[in-house]
C-alpha cells in the first residue's frame, strides 16, 4: 500500500512540475535553483544535526551559492544541462542501436534528443523557453501514465 501511495505522489509531482515547466518556462530555472539551493542547505543542517561538520558546511554553503546567486550561474548551467542532455540522447541512441528489436520510436527520440542538447549548447536563449515546455510536457505525460498505471 505504501509504494502505490508514494507512486501516486511521484505521479502528482510530475504533473505538477510538467505543467510548472510549461506555464513558467525558462523562468522555471531559477525556481529550480532556489529549491536545489534550499534543499542543499536543509540536508546541510540535517549533516550538522548528525555530527558530520565537514559534509554539513559544504553542503549549507554551496545551497547558499546556488539559492542566492545560482542565476548568475545560469550560462554554466545551460552549457552543462545541454552536455548532460546530449550524453543522454547519445546512451539511448547505442542502447537503441544494440538492441534486437531496433524500435524506430526510440532512434527518433534518442536522435531527437541529441538535436535539442546540441541546440541548447549553442543557442541557449534561443531554445530556453521551448525546451522548457517540450521537457514540461513530457514530464506531465510521465506523470499521467503513472497515474493510470501505464508505467
Amino acid at each position: 500500500m505504501k509504494a502505490k501511495n508514494n507512486k501516486m505522489i511521484q505521479a502528482i509531482a510530475y504533473l505538477v512540475i510538467g505543467i510548472l515547466f510549461c506555464v513558467f518556462q525558462s523562468g522555471m530555472l531559477g525556481w529550480l535553483m532556489t529549491a536545489v539551493g534550499v534543499l542543499l542547505v536543509v540536508m546541510g543542517v540535517s549533516d550538522a544535526l548528525s555530527k558530520d561538520y565537514v559534509s554539513a558546511i559544504i553542503k549549507i554553503a554551496v545551497g547558499i551559492v546556488i539559492a542566492l546567486g545560482g542565476w548568475l550561474f545560469v550560462e554554466i548551467v545551460l552549457l552543462v544541462l545541454g552536455i548532460v542532455v546530449i550524453i543522454n540522447g547519445a546512451k539511448q541512441l547505442l542502447a537503441a542501436l544494440k538492441s534486437n528489436k531496433k524500435d524506430i520510436k526510440e532512434l527518433v527520440i534518442s536522435i531527437v534528443t541529441i538535436v535539442f542538447g546540441v541546440m541548447l549548447v549553442v543557442s541557449k536563449w534561443a531554445m530556453m523557453d521551448w525546451l522548457f515546455i517540450i521537457i514540461g510536457v513530457l514530464i506531465a505525460l510521465e506523470g499521467v501514465l503513472m497515474l493510470l498505471g501505464k508505467k
